[in-house]
């Protein structure tokens, strides 16, 4: 495949995320949620699975920080590590504790969140951002983090409303989601920007193509998660 035109190139990319088990916002579990028919078990058994991922990425996002030889790229990479560990840059709390939060409002506990041990899906996700993020280089971390970030505003938008309306979840439980809708927005738009910037050859686009398909595919099986619970 030859080296496309950066904005063609994030254009196709956004293109391929429309295709089956990559496109979030059209998941099932969001109507399953505004029909109500999860039930409360499954919805804090897939808050658990998400806690377990989202603890999990800071420590790649840091490799990616580490592995990127551009100051200023660098300088963003930090930022979002600082509001994934941190939540300094929406000034809430890491999203990771934010995520917890949302898990224990449905009803887990501290002991099962300590406990919990990732299911396949959540595994494949995992080793997914240990692989982009960590051994493949920043533009393959770039490219996973694009594949799910910009997705994520509509996506966990959908998820808020349906359950604020259908479980009665209020903003506190919520704020996991709230914070990804505005955050990644912003992040969504700076990577496609550096992707059109620094993804200049055939090799690199193909590398972050991927890794944005898969990463996508891989998140699309995590949120299917509750089906293991009942």
């Amino acid at each position: 495949m030859a080296v496309l035109d950066g904005v063609r190139f994030v254009q196709e990319i956004q293109e391929g995320l429309k295709a089956p088990h990559r496109n979030l916002p059209e998941h099932p579990l969001i109507e399953m949620i505004n029909r109500r028919e999860l039930t409360r078990n499954q919805l804090k058994g897939l808050m658990i699975q998400l806690t377990l991922q989202t603890t999990d990425i800071v420590r790649w996002i840091g490799a990616m920080y580490a592995d990127c030889p551009y100051p200023a790229v660098r300088r963003q990479i930090f930022l979002n590590l600082c509001e994934e560990e941190l939540g300094s840059v929406s000034q809430t709390a890491a999203h990771f504790e934010l995520c917890a939060a949302s898990a224990r409002a449905l009803g887990a506990t501290d002991e099962e969140l300590a406990a919990a041990r990732p299911l396949p899906a959540t595994h494949r996700m995992m080793l997914h951002g240990e692989m982009c993020l960590r051994y493949r280089g920043w533009l393959a971390g770039l490219g996973s983090s694009l594949g799910v970030e910009s997705q994520t505003p509509l996506t966990f938008k959908r998820i808020a409303a349906g359950l604020r309306a259908q479980y009665g979840l209020d903003d506190d439980a919520l704020r996991f989601f709230d914070v990804h809708v505005t955050a990644d927005e912003d992040h969504g738009s700076s990577m496609a920007a550096l992707l059109i910037e620094h993804a200049t050859t055939e090799d690199l686009q193909r590398v972050a193509r991927e890794a944005a398909w898969n990463g996508a595919e891989c998140y699309y099986g995590m949120l299917s998660t509750y089906e293991a619970y009942q």
